[in-house]
């Protein structure tokens, strides 16, 4: 998979625009689903916390005023005073008072009025008899040992219709209880507390100190919620038991438990992830349909540079790229095109070199005189000099048989540093017959190894000849020519210096003018005032074509003091 992706530019950009599509998309949706997730069931956490602290608020506030009614019938002297009168003028003024105290709560609950022998003097219960409690009762009894002003109590009697009791007792002048106030309460009441002091809707369940079911008006599985906290939950202010808030009702004794689910539920997590799969989907749809229109709009220049990069590798120079692109890209196709033209030039120029250099092989070959037929006439000259005792004849006509010798048998057209000078001996023994003791000759050469270095036949000679010709023949008194070899990393560079009669200023400008032009035909050496150029310049392109345009001729001359050429190749050994 990965080499089949890194094989195709397309490809690559295909995978990198989903990366960077996809990968942010998927961070941000589950991170988004997360966030919400725990925002929202915060926030409904909180919510619910503040239900039922309004519940318990309501429920507290209920039995705050059962504990004030109840303070208010002790306080009531008619009431208590007369609650063991058993004549029906005491009972009237009982029922009043008594009717009075409690009938803003008949509502909420019933109550009930007993003397301190448990017999029911008046309730508030319509449609239902009286029922006389034995003291010994467990709310009385409760009521009967408690400091406390009101006494709730889980009802436990077989009347299925009363949840909670709440009972205080009245005290008398001598502070012997002399009668007591028992409270119902049923399940319609605590719904009527739910839905004037609370939330209604609230699935709500009451438990006592024993988790014992008081009230219940939803599906809270309160039997299962007491096997968990008998088991060993502790109770710490606001405790949670799954989906539960449970939590303590003031200082009654009870408590209220509320469902807390998590509004996020399985499903609706399920559907939010599916949402986000099909989004997902959806991005890699459209990344791909825009990363394929987009990396074609790319790739395509690109193929079509690799297309022309093949056909130029194959030979064809004249391709081009064709491009309307202002980006990158287009600058790239341009860029191409211009070193196809420089390419093709410079072929082209090589092609043009290598004409001039075979024109100038003809134009020497046309300049030796059928070089043959020279060298056999003076090999016949130097054998009849030998026989007639013409020693300096037999050496002329040997010296320069060997020049010719060199220019038809050279190896190729390179010849080694060794043989060039060897040339330039032969050519200077011929010399000083003509010009005697008018010139001195000099080498010095910095290392033996260079001996076998290449350079183009017939390099030296021609410095050598302008050096003698043109600096130290127009001398009266002659002068001295010397050549040096020197070893420059890996360049090898000879100067051949004269102290001669040196060049004019002007000669000297126009002469290296015509070393550094790029053009031009090599020329045939000539007699004139412009012979010197001329061998230096066709020497200099000779030497720029084998070895490059770094390399070549480079000469300085002061006028009446010398001259001195100075050539530069590469440390290249012969064959």
């Amino acid at each position: 998979m990965k080499k089949w992706i890194k094989k195709s530019f397309h490809r690559q950009l295909l995978v990198c625009f989903g990366v960077v599509a996809l990968l942010p998309l998927l961070l941000f949706g589950v991170s988004l689903i997360q966030t919400m997730e725990t925002k929202i069931n915060s926030d409904y956490e909180k919510k619910v916390t503040e239900q039922a602290e309004q519940i318990d608020a309501g429920i507290l506030e209920l039995f705050q005023e059962f504990e004030t009614v109840v303070e208010n019938i002790n306080a009531n002297t008619r009431i208590v005073d007369q609650i063991g009168e058993d004549d029906t003028w005491s009972k009237s003024k009982i029922y009043l008072q008594f009717y009075r105290e409690v009938t803003d709560y008949r509502e909420y609950a019933q109550f009930d009025l007993y003397d301190k022998n448990g017999k029911c003097i008046y309730t508030t219960a319509q449609g239902s008899a009286k029922r006389d409690l034995p003291v010994y009762w467990g709310i009385l009894k409760a009521v009967e040992d408690s400091k406390e002003t009101l006494v709730l109590r889980r009802a436990d009697t077989n009347d299925s219709k009363i949840l909670l009791y709440a009972a205080g007792k009245l005290m008398g002048k001598d502070g012997i209880p002399e009668g007591y106030i028992v409270i119902s309460m049923r399940a319609e009441n605590f719904e009527k507390v739910l839905h004037d002091k609370g939330n209604a809707k609230a699935e709500v369940a009451i438990m006592d100190p024993f988790w014992r079911t008081i009230y219940d008006n939803g599906n809270l599985q309160t039997d299962q919620i007491r096997q968990e906290l008998m088991s060993g939950h502790k109770l710490l202010g606001v405790y949670r038991a799954g989906e539960l808030l449970i939590q303590p009702l003031g200082e009654s004794g009870l408590y209220t438990v509320m469902a807390c689910p998590s509004v996020f539920s399985r499903e609706v997590l399920s559907s939010m992830y599916r949402v986000l799969t099909v989004m997902l989907t959806i991005s890699v749809l459209l990344c791909v349909i825009v990363a394929s229109r987009v990396g074609r709009n790319m790739t395509k220049p690109i193929e079509r540079m690799n297309t022309a990069m093949r056909t130029l590798q194959e030979g064809d120079l004249s391709v081009r790229i064709a491009s309307d692109r202002e980006d990158e890209l287009g600058q790239m196709s341009r860029n191409f095109n211009i070193m196809a033209n420089e390419l093709e030039q410079s072929v082209q120029d090589k092609v043009e070199k290598q004409k001039e250099l075979n024109a100038s092989h003809i134009a020497m070959m046309q300049a030796q005189l059928n070089p043959h037929f020279l060298y056999n006439t003076l090999e016949i000259i130097r054998s009849r000099a030998m026989r007639r005792g013409s020693e300096d004849v037999a050496e002329m006509a040997e010296a320069l048989g060997m020049l010719f010798r060199y220019c038809i048998n050279s190896p190729g057209e390179l010849a080694t540093l060794a043989q060039e000078l060897d040339n330039v001996h032969h050519y200077l023994l011929i010399q000083r017959y003509r010009y005697g003791d008018r010139f001195t000759y000099e080498e010095h050469i910095e290392n033996e190894d260079v001996m076998d270095s290449s350079l183009p036949v017939m390099t030296l000679q021609p410095l050598v000849e302008n050096a003698l010709s043109h600096g130290i023949n127009r001398r009266v008194d002659g002068g001295k020519i010397t050549m040096r070899v020197e070893s420059i990393g890996s360049r090898l560079q000879i100067s051949v210096e004269d102290n001669g009669v040196g060049i004019a200023e002007d000669e000297l400008r126009r002469v290296r003018k015509s070393l550094r032009e790029r053009s031009g035909p090599i020329e045939r050496r000539a007699d004139s005032s412009r012979s010197t150029g001329i061998a230096l310049r066709n020497v200099n392109r000779r030497i720029q074509f084998y070895f490059g345009m770094q390399y070549g001729v480079d000469v300085a001359s002061t006028q009446d003091i010398g001259t001195t050429v100075i050539v530069t190749l590469p440390q290249m050994r012969g064959n």
